[in-house]
């Protein structure tokens, strides 16, 4: 999946296209990177430090996260697990997946849920899940667009 990525670069940048990569975040320098993007959709993480903790914490417990890329800069995010449960078998759990405002509407949305659904694949995953807000009409249309399905509500019991 990536090579093919990497091709389609080598082919914009020949035309002078911007550069699109996606990659996993690895570094300090990554997390920190992508705090503006998630933000956008985890606004009550309000502080770049904590937020680097706690992506660091969850990257321990099995986390990982995409980062689409133009030219270098993060336009878009993806932050996934992989699962396996006697109800579901193994599959990928989509926790966070957001592109920036100002990239929108340029189709990057579709290259990350693409790129993720296809390193779900090359895990061996039966199936890909995104949990969405009810409030979160745009998202639902466009999950529903990539031939995503409803199959179960998400109950919540608040305990603090």
């Amino acid at each position: 999946m990536d090579q093919r990525i990497a091709e389609q670069n080598a082919a914009q940048n020949a035309s002078g296209q911007p550069t699109i990569e996606i990659t996993l975040a690895k570094t300090d320098a990554d997390i920190a990177d992508s705090y503006a993007v998630v933000k956008e959709l985890r606004t009550h993480m309000t502080d770049p430090d904590a937020y680097a903790a706690q992506i660091r914490r969850q990257m321990e417990d099995g986390y990982n996260m995409a980062l689409l890329r133009i030219d270098g800069e993060v336009a878009g995010c993806g932050g996934f697990r992989v699962h396996e449960t006697l109800s579901r078998g193994r599959y990928m759990y989509v926790e966070d997946l957001v592109t920036s405002p100002k990239h929108r509407s340029f189709g990057l949305g579709d290259k990350l849920f693409d790129w993720l659904a296809g390193q779900a694949r090359e895990k061996g995953c039966a199936q890909m899940e995104i949990i969405s807000g009810v409030q979160r009409g745009d998202a639902h249309r466009f999950y529903h667009r990539k031939r995503m399905t409803v199959k179960a509500f998400q109950l919540v019991l608040p305990l603090t």
